[in-house]
């Protein structure tokens, strides 16, 4: 009914009560064969407000708490390929790629919370109910459907995460030395994600935040709990890697530099200093004797009595 267009969906979303307590349970009722389930009929009906409704409804639809995230929070790593495609194709067209809502509509909706139990997709362990197209897997493999919805939840992170035109991120000047708490939302999405040392799909979501939002290269890195004093480790490898994958993401050139708008120095230089050495990681990294200033009187690491 609410598919009819956008004036029927006006009308069941005035007369719908979503708050009530039992919604929330319908989307746990689970895959049944042969017919379509109750919690895939539940995000059909979902979807379609995104879909029939006007700019104006889907604005009041984006703004419900426990609505379309409700989908999200419960057993979403269970479904079905064909529901997941559904699912992040709708969120991205009607969403995401649409002008006439706002990035912080966007950003009111897409918390860090969502964003998270969007990336538990990374680990689907659904029913695959599609054939795979281009994909490099063998067909029947149990690996087919893991490999596309990694494929699909990846490209829908990367353009909400990654576009400063059109996904959550907001374009910080001062990389973050001003003391203004910018994009706060993929801070925490970053601080609770898996490990990128543990999977290279996450590490390249997590570069290319960095890339776009350099401004958090400083508070990530003060947050995690990567180490990165030298050891000979294969946890402390992984570590560094990783930087390193960091670090060649950032511009030769930092983008404080090509500005036209006159900047103190000692502003300019911390802003430079962001992209090129962040203190939070590199401090570690280096040895205490090339720490130690070489115009240092009495370096620390030659303190030390003779023996007499």
């Amino acid at each position: 009914m609410v598919a009819q267009g956008p004036d029927s969906a006006k009308d069941v979303y005035s007369h719908f009560d979503f708050n009530n307590k039992y919604l929330p349970g319908l989307l746990k009722k689970g895959f049944k064969k042969g017919r379509t389930d109750v919690r895939m009929a539940c995000i059909q009906f979902a979807l379609s407000f995104l879909v029939a409704g006007d700019n104006a409804l889907l604005a009041q639809v984006l703004e419900l708490k426990g609505f379309i995230p409700d989908i999200l929070r419960s057993e979403i790593k269970e479904d079905r390929v064909s529901t997941v495609n559904l699912l992040l194709s709708t969120l991205r067209t009607k969403v995401v790629h649409n002008k006439n809502i706002s990035k912080t509509q966007k950003v009111r909706f897409f918390t860090a919370e969502v964003l998270l139990h969007i990336a538990s997709l990374y680990r689907w362990n659904g029913i695959t109910d599609v054939s795979p197209e281009d994909l490099k897997v063998a067909q029947g493999s149990e690996e087919v459907g893991k490999a596309m919805v990694r494929e699909l939840v990846h490209s829908f992170l990367r353009d909400l995460c990654c576009s400063l035109k059109h996904g959550i991120t907001f374009c910080d000047p001062s990389l973050g030395t001003s003391g203004k708490g910018g994009n706060v939302v993929l801070l925490h999405f970053l601080l609770g994600l898996r490990p990128a040392t543990e999977d290279q799909v996450v590490a390249d979501l997590l570069v290319n935040i960095l890339k776009v939002c350099p401004d958090l290269l400083n508070r990530y890195f003060k947050e995690t709990h990567y180490s990165f004093v030298p050891r000979v480790t294969s946890a402390w490898m992984g570590n560094v890697r990783l930087l390193k994958k960091i670090c060649e993401a950032q511009p030769d050139i930092s983008k404080s530099c090509k500005t036209s708008e006159f900047i103190p120095l000692p502003r300019l230089l911390s802003v430079a200093m962001v992209t090129t050495a962040a203190r939070s990681c590199w401090w570690s990294v280096t040895t205490p004797p090339t720490r130690t200033p070489w115009w240092s009187p009495t370096p620390n690491w030659t303190r030390h009595k003779h023996p007499s």
